[in-house]
C-alpha cells in the first residue's frame, strides 16, 4: 500500500474527524467559499492561470499491472466455459469483463484550466466547473476529485480519479489547488 500524506483545509471548521492511519494516508483538500474564476483582473493575471493537461492511459502507461488484468478475465472466462461448456457464455463473460473496465483499454485526457476540468473520451467532452467540486484527495498516484465534501459512499462512486505520473503530479495539484483556492487577493493592474 503506498503512503499518503494530509493537506491541511483552508480553515479549522472544514475539517472532518479521521483516524490517525486515515490522515497518514490522503491528502485532502475542501474547497472554500471563495469566488473562483471571475474574469476580473488585469490581461496578465489572466494569462498567469495555470492550465494542465494529462492523459491517463493504463493500458500504456501501467502496462503490466492492465495485462495482469486481462490474464484474469481470460482466465475467468476459462472457468466459466470449463463450469458451463458453453462457449458462448464464457465469450459474453469475458466481453462483459472487458468493457466495464474500459477506462483500462481508452485514454481519457483532462484539461484544467479556468473553465474547470474538461475530461474527453472518444472525442466526446465533458466540462465541469469549479463550482461543482467540492474537494480533492491526493495520493502518490493521482488525485481523486469529490462533488460532494462529505465522506460517503454516494460520494466516492460519484468521484473520479485523474492518474498522473510523479513528474506531473505537482503540477497538477499547483493547478487544483490554485483554481479552488480562489483568485489571489492582490492588487491588480
Amino acid at each position: 500500500m503506498e503512503s499518503k500524506q494530509e493537506i491541511s483545509p483552508q480553515s479549522p471548521a472544514q475539517t472532518h474527524p479521521q483516524s490517525s492511519s486515515d490522515a497518514e494516508r490522503t491528502k485532502t483538500y475542501i474547497q472554500t467559499g471563495l469566488p473562483r474564476g471571475s474574469s476580473i483582473g488585469s490581461t496578465s493575471a489572466l494569462a498567469s492561470r495555470p492550465e494542465v493537461h494529462v492523459v491517463c492511459w493504463p493500458l500504456k502507461f501501467h502496462w503490466k499491472k492492465t495485462w495482469a488484468i486481462l490474464l484474469s478475465y481470460f482466465l475467468g472466462a476459462c472457468v466459466v466455459y470449463s463450469l458451463t461448456t458453453n462457449l458462448l457464455v464464457a465469450s459474453v463473460v469475458l466481453l462483459a469483463l472487458v468493457s466495464v473496465s474500459w477506462r483500462l483499454w481508452i485514454p481519457l485526457q483532462y484539461s484544467i484550466g479556468p473553465a474547470g476540468i474538461t475530461r474527453s473520451v472518444l472525442g466526446r467532452q465533458r466540462q465541469l466547473g469549479w463550482t461543482t467540486i467540492r474537494r480533492i484527495s491526493q495520493d502518490s498516484r493521482g488525485v481523486q476529485v469529490f462533488f460532494d465534501r462529505a465522506a460517503s459512499i454516494q460520494s466516492i462512486l460519484q468521484s473520479f480519479y485523474i492518474t498522473v505520473n510523479a513528474d506531473d503530479l505537482e503540477s497538477l495539484i499547483a493547478a487544483l489547488h490554485y483554481y479552488l483556492s480562489g483568485p489571489p487577493t492582490g492588487p491588480t493592474h
